[in-house]
């Protein structure tokens, strides 16, 4: 009982020990052990759990989406909305703290990760938020911070703000670059 060229086989008309050897117990079997004929064997594999013929390793093609070139963001950076942040952050932390380097080191890596999660919650999409905090000991010394970076001044700003006790000083800036 040979299954035709073209035609789905059942295992009724699977040889007997086909059926035995357990080579059609759910795996692929080509007709060549269907059939037992090389006329055959060039026909595509048969699969009783794929009873549609096609290939399921075979995935539809993925869309893929233009970029879209936003050259203006849709709400610009605010300045005084995050420098109302970065204040608040430095004078909840800072306000009775004395000045210890060890403790210092540590406040300004919390200070930096506090600032540009509160800045991130506002919602300043395609803008890469970057933030530097600085503290220092009040020794009658002065100090003056410089940045550069290339940027445009129609999209990427910055906030600064200042705080100071008897025992320290704190500087944090906050930089919004927009991600284009």
């Amino acid at each position: 009982m040979a299954a035709k060229e073209g035609h789905k086989a059942s295992l009724d008309t699977l040889s007997p020990d086909i059926r035995k050897s357990g080579l059609f117990g759910g795996a692929r079997a080509s007709t060549k052990q269907l059939t037992g004929s090389r006329q055959s064997f060039t026909r595509s594999t048969l699969n009783m759990y794929n009873p549609t013929g096609k290939d399921p390793t075979i995935q539809p093609p993925k869309v893929l989406y233009e970029p879209t070139y936003k050259m203006k963001p849709d709400v610009k950076f605010s300045a005084a909305k995050v420098e109302k942040v970065a204040q608040q952050a430095l004078e909840e932390n800072l306000k009775d703290m004395k000045y210890a380097r060890e403790t210092c080191r540590q406040m300004t890596v919390t200070l930096t990760e506090l600032i540009r999660n509160r800045v991130k919650e506002l919602k300043y999409e395609r803008y890469k938020i970057i933030c530097v905090v600085n503290i220092g000991s009040f020794n009658d010394q002065a100090m003056r911070m410089v940045s550069r970076g290339l940027w445009d001044p129609d999209t990427d700003t910055f906030a600064s703000v200042s705080f100071q006790n008897d025992h320290l000083f704190a500087n944090a800036v906050v930089y919004g670059i927009y991600w284009e």
